[in-house]
């Protein structure tokens, strides 16, 4: 009783803090205990004066790294509100406290001053935002988080906890028996290694938090020979092909986690070298006449993957001149511009990378029978009805427990759209101006000396931006496009896995056995 009558006059103490007459570091930490206090106290009122607060101090001149903090601080506030106003129930689709805390967090990361704050504090920002993102079903780009997070400081308890977690539903959700035995091989060692000796806590947290990784591991463990999958996964077993060029091309594509392929998310070793994923088994009625339509439509969206994947590869700078590009007369106007055949391959390859999100919205329209207007389908419109956000979720997702399909719905709030202003990563915005100008207008790319890093208008008829910034943010968009066809993929399992349990009548059905298009037959 006496330390919550104490708590309760420090919250009263720190919401009439008087900001103004503190130094700037001393009114930003006023601001974080008000937050973390509230928050435990979970206190409404409090919530609502941090965020009065955290205006207040804005208005300092704060260093780059002051600016980022905010945004942690901000994000932690929204966190609190969440907890305070939410109601317990079935996890909800549309969760807009998170949808903020998402996008502050990602501020802070993308923050100038985020390589100004201290490693543990940079490691904070890194595994919160990867929380978020496997709260929302994108255990994918969680985990490459905490990975950012784990590569500052190796042995930071959470994101090594955190990881054991993203892996194990990670684990859960693929068919392929060998993919799911190395990601939860993978899960068991993290959480491991999340309460061994050595592990780095960054604060103190209830006991049950070591337990819950304690137990991860051993449930794993207990379940698997984690040994024999370990001494079993040989990481150089695959091959990353037969010239020079081919090896150069794998090898890029597993640096960035660009195969689809779950085991490239484990390791960047030539194991992952390749695209497996393929979409599970589908029942259909008789009345549907050969392969499943949705089949070769997905085979479709990979082929152009892997040809945008491979453009942004050839994209990058040659030294010599392409020969396409010669007698190709152009005037020269005097702004550095970068025009040749290896710019335009980053410029498709966006268009193609972005494109492939719209075409999953329309396959979700179609395999799930929403039945909106094929014409008005888009990636970041498809799920609500007749694909308007005012008229809310569509009803065929009201109380649908399908976690990565929830993760699709979550990776479209990254995209920008006119009538979907409200979203969760900094740069929707810049992105879908990208994308509209490379369509529609004139973009501009210039070597580095010739344009900024952001997107700036050339004028009535488009926009400049720096190549190098371009082929960044196309690797971004190509990043998304590969974590929703393996969201996609694993949504359609277990849509697959509720249809059969939900079907109480006795259900006569055939195999249809496919084969595999063999690569020679590509030409």
């Amino acid at each position: 009783m006496a330390e919550t009558k104490t708590s309760v006059e420090k919250i009263a103490r720190l919401m009439r803090a008087p900001l103004k007459k503190m130094s700037k570091g001393d009114a930003i930490n006023s601001v974080g205990d008000l937050i973390d206090l509230a928050t435990d106290l979970r206190d409404d009122a409090a919530i609502t004066r941090a965020f009065v607060q955290l205006r207040s101090v804005e208005r300092f001149d704060l260093t780059p790294a002051g600016l980022a903090l905010l945004h942690y601080f901000r994000a932690n506030a929204w966190h609190g509100r969440r907890l305070i106003r939410t109601q317990p129930g079935l996890r909800a689709w549309e969760q807009p406290e998170r949808q903020e805390q998402i996008l502050e967090l990602f501020r802070a990361r993308n923050h100038d001053g985020f390589a100004g704050l201290p490693k543990e504090r940079r490691c904070q920002i890194l595994t919160n935002l990867g929380l978020q993102f496997l709260e929302v079903g994108r255990f994918i780009e969680a985990i490459e988080f905490w990975d950012e997070a784990l590569g500052l400081i190796p042995n930071f308890s959470m994101a090594l906890g955190s990881r054991g977690t993203g892996f194990r539903y990670y684990g859960i959700g693929c068919e392929d028996r060998h993919d799911r035995a190395v990601l939860l091989m993978t899960a068991q060692r993290s959480f491991a290694a999340s309460i061994a000796p050595d592990a780095h806590w960054d604060s103190e947290y209830p006991d049950w938090v070591a337990a819950r990784f304690a137990t991860g591991a051993q449930k794993i463990a207990e379940a698997f020979d984690i040994d024999a999958i370990e001494e079993y996964f040989s990481l150089d077993t695959g091959s990353l092909g037969r010239s020079g060029e081919e090896q150069d091309y794998r090898r890029w594509c597993l640096r960035h986690r660009l195969f689809l392929n779950p085991l490239n998310d484990v390791t960047d070793r030539s194991i992952a070298a390749s695209d497996p994923l393929m979409l599970p088994g589908i029942v259909v009625g008789f009345e549907v006449e050969g392969v499943p339509p949705v089949i070769g439509f997905f085979n479709q969206m990979k082929q152009e993957y892997a040809h945008a994947r491979l453009l942004l590869f050839e994209s990058r700078s040659e030294d010599r001149t392409h020969y396409a590009d010669r007698r190709v007369h152009l005037h020269n106007t005097f702004d550095y511009p970068s025009y040749s055949i290896y710019a335009e391959r980053a410029r498709t390859a966006f268009r193609l990378a972005y494109g492939l999100l719209d075409k999953i919205g329309y396959f979700i329209n179609h395999y799930w029978g929403l039945g909106s207007d094929a014409h008005r389908v888009g990636f970041r419109s498809v799920w609500y009805a007749d694909s308007e956000v005012a008229r809310g979720l569509h009803p065929r997702f009201h109380g649908y427990e399908n976690w990565p399909l929830v993760g699709l719905f979550w990776l479209a709030k990254d995209l920008f759209d006119e009538q979907f202003q409200r979203v969760t990563n900094p740069d929707a915005r810049e992105i879908f101006i990208l994308r509209n100008s490379l369509e529609h207008k004139y973009l501009q790319l210039h070597d580095e000396w010739g344009a900024g890093q952001d997107a700036t208008s050339s004028g009535a008829l488009g926009l400049s931006i720096n190549r190098y910034a371009f082929e960044v943010k196309a690797l971004c968009v190509l990043k998304m496009a590969r974590a929703a066809l393996i969201y996609l993929v694993l949504a359609v399992r277990r849509e697959e896995q509720l249809r059969r349990a939900a079907n109480d009548e006795p259900m006569i059905s055939m195999e249809m056995p496919l084969s595999r298009f063999e690569d020679r037959w590509k030409r």
